[in-house]
Order: structure tokens, then sequence, then C-alpha cells
């Protein structure tokens, strides 16, 4: 059983580091995605925390801003870069530097191997009242962009983010049709991570090959990563292996905040008790100590074995 685990980051050296080293084992790869926008220094910290690891690759990068298409982007780097070298591999899983596996490298492996030919993926048909507005279809009806460091949105009722005078901005938007998505797609929505089966990454790497009008679609949606992929599989001859799960335990205390509550410490309780393979988001600055219960409770590293 080969894991292919592509991981994107972009701070917390020590974090990443950590990381890799709870998952690693000699038959798996790793390629990582650092944000361009991260200082070198903190960079060339993270190369060389895993320098000695042979099968550790770091993807060239580019800028990554919270909503856009770079972190689909960093991610479908990933996996052409699999099927270009032809690396070997079961099963691929999409990771932040900011998760933190809840079981054994083991467990994993044994969890796999008995869903052999499925893959774990949350998902749900758009529009849902999983999410606020619209459902979900404004961030693939508008136009979604960047000038700068300054995200707008084309058309958009909300006119401070306008590039033109509140008058005329009304007038333009109600001449603006919406955009169509792809012909003969369903949208769907969910989870950006996912754990997918060799079979769901080789279509997804021809599909894109063979597909670049949609891609180019989705450079103009909205937190893209939510959506780009469940649309490509759920609409795919391979739906009826994915199950509906992203193995991943995940805490939105705040809803609609746009990022999960910061696991600590009071939350091990919940942690011990899931199903789930993984879990985030975690932050060594500001709750240090849960990695190390879940590293000496739930996955049975030692003081010697810790970073």
């Amino acid at each position: 059983m080969r894991i292919a685990y592509i991981i994107s980051a972009y701070q917390h050296p020590e974090q990443l580091v950590r990381l890799i080293l709870r998952l690693y084992t000699p038959m798996d790869i790793f390629l990582v995605h650092v944000d361009k926008r991260t200082d070198d220094r903190i960079f060339s910290e993270m190369v060389e925390g895993v320098s000695r690891l042979p099968n550790v690759t770091f993807l060239p990068r580019h800028a990554c801003f919270w909503g856009d298409f770079g972190h689909v982007k960093a991610t479908l780097k990933g996996i052409f870069r699999i099927k270009s070298q032809n690396l070997p591999f079961e099963w691929a899983v999409l990771l932040t530097g900011q998760d933190y596996p809840l079981k054994s490298n083991d467990t994993i492996k044994k969890f796999l191997e008995e869903n052999s030919g499925k893959s774990f993926m949350a998902y749900f048909p758009l529009p849902s009242n999983e999410w606020q507005g619209k459902g979900g279809l404004e961030r693939i009806e508008s136009w979604h962009f960047r000038l700068g460091h300054r995200k707008f949105c084309f058309p958009d009722t909300n006119r401070s983010t306008s590039l033109t005078p509140p008058g005329a901005w009304r007038k333009f938007s109600s001449l603006v049709p919406k955009r169509k998505f792809p012909a003969g797609f369903q949208p769907y929505g969910g989870s950006s991570y996912w754990c997918l089966s060799r079979e769901c990454v080789d279509y997804i790497y021809h599909f894109v090959r063979k597909q670049p009008a949609f891609v180019r679609f989705f450079k103009y949606v909205d937190v893209p990563d939510e959506i780009f992929f469940q649309t490509i599989l759920l609409n795919s001859p391979l739906r009826e292996s994915v199950i509906n799960d992203d193995l991943r335990y995940i805490d939105w205390k705040v809803p609609d905040s746009g990022s999960p509550s910061i696991l600590g410490e009071h939350d091990f309780p919940k942690l011990a008790a899931s199903p789930k393979l993984f879990a985030r988001k975690f932050d060594i600055e500001v709750e240090p100590g849960i990695l190390d219960m879940i590293d000496r409770y739930l996955l049975g590293i030692t003081e010697t074995a810790r970073v």
C-alpha cells in the first residue's frame, strides 16, 4: 500500500516537518507546495527539515490567495508530478500543513486496504443549504477575480467592492448575464480535502488535459477548491465509488467564518473518540500541547521520537 500525500503549506516549518515525519514511510511519497508569498527563510527551513528524506519533493511555487484558483493549481501540480514521473501509488491524500493524523500509519493503510476501489470526498449538489446565500450558486454565476491583493466579484450587489461608482454599477450589473456553468455538468460542492483512489486521480489528470475550457471557467470561481474536484468526479463514471466522507475531523465553532477552529487540548476527548483518519486545523503557536497529546495517546509516539 503506497500513498501519495499532496500537502499545501505556507507557515510553521516545524509543524509541516512534524506532519511529514508522522506519516513518513519509505513506500510513500510527499509532494509539498509552499505558497510563493511565504518568506524564503521559512521555505528554506521547511526544505532543510525534511532534506534527509528521499521521497519528499517540493513543487514549483506560486502565490495562493484564499478563495482563488491557486489552491486548485497547487493540487494539480502534485497530480501532474505523480503522473509525469510515473510515481507508484494506490491512494492520493490531500492535506494542509496544519493537518495531523489521528491514527497510526498502520491503521490508515489498513483502512484504505479494506476500502480498495473507493474514494473519500465530502460532497453535495449545488445549490445546497450547506452554504448560505444562494446555496453556492453565487460562487459560480459571477466573475471572481483579484487586482493586486484586492478581491472583486462581478457583478456584485456589494458596491463597496466594485470598480465603478454606485449608480453606474447598479445599472451595469443589471445588464450583465450570469456566468453559464460548463454544459453537461451538475455543480457539486464540499470539503477541499480528500482521499482518492488511483483510478480517480488518473481520471482527474486525463480530464484536466482534455477539458481546458472547464479549467478556465474555474479560474474565476469563488473558493474553487471546494467545487472543482467534486464536480469532476461526481459527473464521472467513477461517481458510485466516491464515499461522501472526507475522513477529517473539523470543528466549525463559528459557522460561516471561512476557517475552521484551531484545535487545542480541550478538544482531545473528541479527537480520541473520532473515527476520522485526520484532523484540522492545528497551530503550534496557539495550541502547542495538543500535538504532543495526539502523539502520546493516539499514535504511540515516544518522547525520543518527537520533533
